[in-house]
């Protein structure tokens, strides 16, 4: 993130809006419902931030305490500062913040990437843990996983013409398509419904908020043993997936497991499956917080020129106009030779992008 420029004040997602400093790293949350009402922790999968966790949010509102976390590389929380974190790192970090939050026990919801943390932190915390709901959850065979580490975690550096923007565009598109996403065949299409623009352009921004990062925290979940935990795991748990969810499958993986886990195999409505999340967790209520977190620093976006367009479109073309806005706007006021190098670098023009795209996607004052 740019340490120059402007933050504004942050639009609410589902809720409203905090950084938290836990092991000298900035956490980004959400946080809405009840006050003193048990907590519960929602953790998002990757590569995407708290935003998405809006729909079960929404449903546990009225009775608990609803913190969704930017888990660590991801949104605008900083990146663990490990090379090759595992999951048992993220759990790590998880119980950190549950330390700022003065939480001594919580509910845990996670979502495929997230539900590998809350297993694993439940495993190393149970005491602190008073239900496990994991919304789609990985069991990797040794071939998947290997395939998954060698060709799914790719990056696309910024380039002067932006011609990296198609590829990340393209990218998140084929995620709604096949997954893996690199696998263009009839066994990995999803037969997802139609994603609405809003949802994909917020994924967009949540990409370009961690073009690196996000490797890490898919990196840990592509290697994490799933059938370690739902074998062992002491707390209530409901283990679940959708009928479209690439991840149904693994439910089959799953031979072995504990007395206190229940295995769900939900269909095509989403609103059950969020109602039987909600059932589990309500049953089995943590503790509230004790106190409030000490604030971080709310991060700040590059400054952008005034009168840049905002008009997505269903291709992702609309990121190269505005690409070539900036990058002539930077020609045209460039004062001199190392100004114009300064301004025309790749990644100086990739975070005015961001900027633009946060700003327009709840993470900022929109332009003009």
């Amino acid at each position: 993130m740019s340490a120059a420029g402007r933050s504004g004040a942050f639009e609410p997602g589902w809720g409203a809006r905090g950084f938290l400093t836990a092991n000298g790293l900035r956490t980004a949350y959400q946080r809405a419902g009840r006050r003193g009402a048990p907590v519960v922790i929602l953790l998002h999968g990757s590569p995407e931030s708290a935003d998405a966790l809006a729909p079960i949010a929404e449903r546990l509102m009225a009775g608990f305490d609803v913190i969704g976390l930017d888990t660590p590389g991801n949104g605008l929380s900083d990146a663990l500062p490990h090379d090759d974190p595992s999951s048992e790192d993220y759990a790590a970090q998880l119980s950190a913040v549950l330390d700022a939050f003065g939480v001594g026990q919580a509910g845990l919801y996670g979502f495929h990437t997230g539900a590998g943390t809350a297993m694993s932190f439940a495993l190393r915390e149970p005491a602190r843990v008073s239900a496990l709901s994991l919304d789609g959850y990985a069991v990797w065979t040794e071939d998947e996983r290997a395939d998954l580490l060698a060709h799914y975690l790719k990056t696309y550096p910024p380039v002067w013409d932006g011609a990296h923007l198609v590829r990340i565009w393209a990218r998140l598109e084929e995620q709604l398509v096949f997954f893996p996403w690199h696998q263009a065949r009839l066994a990995a299409r999803m037969h997802l419904p139609p994603t609405p623009l809003k949802t994909r352009l917020r994924r967009l921004r949540d990409w370009l908020l961690a073009p690196q990062a996000y490797e890490k925290p898919y990196r840990a979940a592509f290697k994490r043993r799933g059938e370690i935990g739902p074998d062992r795991v002491a707390v209530p748990t409901l283990i679940g997936a959708m009928a479209r969810d690439p991840l149904h499958g693994h439910l089959d993986r799953l031979q072995a497991v504990s007395a206190p886990v229940t295995i769900r195999r939900w269909g095509l409505d989403r609103e059950a499956a969020l109602a039987e999340i909600t059932a589990h967790l309500t049953t089995h209520p943590g503790a509230p917080a004790a106190r409030e977190p000490e604030r971080a620093p709310t991060p700040v976006f590059a400054e952008t020129p005034p009168g840049l367009p905002w008009a997505p479109d269903e291709h992702g073309g609309f990121l190269i106009d505005v690409w070539r806005r900036l990058r002539n706007h930077a020609i045209e006021t460039a004062a001199d030779e190392a100004e114009l190098r300064a301004r025309i670098d790749p990644d100086a023009l990739q975070a005015q992008l961001l900027a633009h795209v946060a700003r327009h996607t709840g993470l900022g004052p929109r332009d003009g």
